[in-house]
């Protein structure tokens, strides 16, 4: 039971799951500490506007105004971490500790100022109430605050008059149901980003098997189907195959031919990354990059070229040899790529037209 308690407050989680959390209430904290700061300014433009006769500057003042300094800090350092230029889960536990400490102690204060007047504390309890609805914290460090806040508040009240308008059962049964809420709280947001993360990692991971050729492990014709194009870039493209690829399927049978496949669409990927290389058919492969300028996408082919030529397939005696067409140019569109890749399907067969006629002079 003592093990199932700890797991319950002090919960381990996956980095990826920290990474979510922590954006999550980098968010919430960016939100909440900018409504805090605009109606604590509001609070504080109202009190001129009344006493601008007889200002005079108190610890309520003081108090306020270094909640709105602290909220603008915090709702910076949590906009910086949104925008990936400060990181780290470390950094994010810190940032949210320092908002719950800031702001409950600006509530115990307010609650303490309003108990010596005869009202009601309630702004503790909303400020709980709210860190916990908006926040995802680790529930034993929460607990330890919560308590601590709950000793310190009521010797406060008791040092005013005893707190003899506190029922102390009241306030103890309060403590203990917030305790339980950020615990529950906890674990009901943690198993819904868990249970999200899951989902995303399945239909990331069905996106990849469907856009995978199980041959040769390119990307397949719905992968490329699926591009996204953004306007403006260079591509360079080159649509390849096999040159007289028939003749191994014909002489030494289907599955020989797959192994010249796979050993082509292998060395392609020694020199290209996997999401530029595409298995468009047959024998015949898509190479586009943005990466490289025209220049280095031509050595690199020409690369790919004499490695396939060197490395060749076993039981198969004659070097084996690929042919390909190159166009680069901007691409604004879906139709500009596709025309890009019939310019390089049409250079290919140039190509290929010549050493064919070349091979039969011979």
């Amino acid at each position: 039971m003592l093990k199932k308690f700890w797991s319950l407050v002090l919960p381990k989680n996956p980095k990826e799951i920290n990474d979510i959390v922590d954006m999550a209430n980098m968010s919430s904290i960016k939100a909440m500490s900018i409504f805090t700061a605009i109606v604590e300014s509001l609070v504080m433009l109202r009190y001129l506007i009344i006493y601008r006769e007889n200002l005079y500057f108190n610890l309520t003042t003081a108090v306020n105004i270094t909640v709105v300094f602290s909220c603008v800090i915090l709702a910076t350092l949590a906009d910086l971490f949104i925008k990936g230029k400060i990181h780290g889960h470390k950094l994010s536990v810190f940032i949210v500790l320092m908002f719950i400490i800031i702001i409950s102690f600006f509530s115990m204060y307010t609650s303490y100022t309003n108990y010596k007047v005869g009202r009601q504390i309630l702004v503790l309890f909303v400020a709980n109430v709210s860190i916990i609805s908006f926040l995802q914290i680790t529930p034993l460090y929460h607990m330890v605050l919560l308590i601590f806040e709950f000793i310190l508040l009521y010797s406060m009240l008791y040092s005013v008059d005893g707190a003899k308008n506190i029922v102390f059962i009241n306030a103890f049964s309060y403590l203990i149901v917030v305790l339980i809420l950020c615990v529950v709280s906890y674990h009901r947001k943690n198993d819904s980003v868990i249970a999200t993360y899951e989902a995303r990692q399945r239909a990331e991971d069905f996106y990849i098997k469907s856009s995978e050729d199980q041959l040769t492990g390119l990307m397949n014709r719905f992968a490329l189907d699926s591009i996204k194009i953004k306007k403006g870039l260079t591509f360079c493209v080159a649509m390849t195959d096999i040159d007289l690829f028939k003749t191994y399927n014909d002489k030494y049978g289907h599955l020989k031919g797959d192994e010249v496949i796979k050993m082509a669409a292998s060395n392609l990927l020694e020199i290209f990354r996997k999401k530029d290389c595409f298995r468009y058919g047959g024998d015949e492969f898509l190479v586009m990059t943005t990466k490289l300028t025209e220049v280095t996408f031509k050595q690199r082919m020409s690369e790919w070229e004499k490695k396939v030529m060197e490395t060749g397939v076993e039981g198969i005696d004659t070097p084996i040899r690929i042919s390909y067409g190159i166009a680069c140019g901007i691409v604004y569109s879906k139709d500009d790529l596709l025309a890009l890749i019939k310019k390089a399907d049409d250079k290919l067969y140039s190509i290929k037209s010549v050493r064919h006629t070349s091979s039969e002079d011979k």
